[in-house]
């Protein structure tokens, strides 16, 4: 039997396509002949400079009183390289060790890279912890202890939500299905480990949604009971301006919701097409939602780099809520009612544990 290469893979998976664009043999190449390279070469770099940069980064972390801000980011840029290769290094030896005897889709296999991915995610975050001084609580665990499979709708604040999901989920014995934005394929690491597990990459700027719309469901069918598929509802990142415009849009396309919408002061509104389609297909599926607060977006390394020490923890809290009590599909206009609802105690959530900013301190004249 002549054995199958990757892409012979990609369209019969029983999850479908890991990207209705990008997940072509042509396209992976073209971008993994980019990033596989640059990553490599990074991390080679990082470690033949490394000395010289730290020195740099003193003097200029002195010069500005930045307490460490720029050694820390060196001394995790190398880290991340480092993880990263070794991450491909390990995912070139499960290559070998399935794909010559037709067997990268199998069980076990499967299984292999659910556990690199729980190495990969989980060393970035001690990274983190250590060299950025992240910390996090998680209060909910056993609302994910319980058999079965589930659909996360977790909060999107901020650029390392999925991966310290990731952690979250694995330490709980999940393993999660992701749907993300293809852009995060540019990882290399998440690029190719993410092709041999289920997720689905998603373009949110497609001009054919539906074919996006069939590829979430096949992701959401046939879960094992130790699987959880995890959606980011509001589809990007919370900001107030996004806030605004999605507001706006539900208020000209869907204004039913429209008061609901402008009621949330913390969260974006649920974009429900692809969440129903996951509703549809995961017809048993408990319901978690999963949320947090305790850091803001980091939009670049410049707004990575004055944060750090991160001084403040992130609290992630778990809700699950039995499928029985979910609407059924069939009556969609109650269902994303019942959404819009829980979506709204998300947000109240927020309200009640966020941190606020400490007051100035103002002098009194005598």
């Amino acid at each position: 039997m002549k054995p199958k290469r990757e892409g012979e893979h990609l369209q019969g998976k029983p999850w479908g396509s890991t990207s209705s664009r990008e997940s072509s043999r042509t396209a992976r190449l073209r971008r993994r002949c980019l990033t596989i390279p640059a990553v490599t070469l990074s991390f080679i770099l990082l470690l033949l400079l490394l000395l010289p940069l730290l020195l740099l980064s003193v003097l200029f972390d002195a010069a500005l009183c930045r307490k460490g801000a720029t050694v820390r980011v060196v001394l995790y840029g190398t880290w991340w390289t480092g993880l990263e290769t070794f991450g491909l290094l390990t995912a070139g030896i499960l290559w070998l060790r399935f794909a010559h005897t037709g067997r990268l889709d199998s069980p076990e296999s499967l299984h292999a890279h659910s556990r690199l991915q729980r190495w990969w995610a989980s060393n970035l975050v001690s990274g983190a912890r250590i060299l950025l001084k992240l910390e996090y609580s998680f209060d909910g665990g056993a609302e994910l202890l319980r058999s079965g499979p589930t659909v996360v709708l977790a909060r999107h604040g901020s650029q390392g939500d999925a991966l310290l999901l990731t952690e979250i989920l694995t330490k709980a014995g999940i393993r999660p299905r992701f749907v993300l934005k293809k852009q995060l394929l540019w990882d290399p690491c998440l690029d190719v480990v993410g092709h041999r597990i289920p997720n689905y990459f998603v373009d949110r700027n497609s001009e054919d949604n539906q074919e996006e719309l069939d590829n979430i469901g096949k992701l959401a069918s046939s879960m094992d009971p130790d699987e959880a598929l995890v959606i980011f509802p509001e589809g990007t990142r919370f900001s107030l301006s996004k806030q605004t415009h999605a507001v706006a849009f539900i208020e000209r396309t869907v204004p039913e919701r429209a008061e609901r919408a402008r009621r949330l002061r913390h969260v974006l509104p649920i974009r429900t097409s692809g969440l129903l389609e996951i509703l549809i297909h995961a017809s048993t599926a408990d319901l978690v939602l999963l949320n947090h607060v305790g850091i803001n977006d980091f939009r670049n390394l410049t707004d990575l780099w004055r944060s750090i020490p991160i001084e403040r923890p992130l609290t992630f809290h778990a809700h699950r809520i039995q499928r029985s009590l979910v609407p059924d599909i069939g009556n969609t206009k109650a269902l994303i009612e019942w959404l819009d609802s829980n979506w709204c105690t998300v947000d109240q959530w927020v309200e009640d544990h966020m941190l606020r900013p400490k007051p100035a301190l103002t002098e009194t004249r005598q």
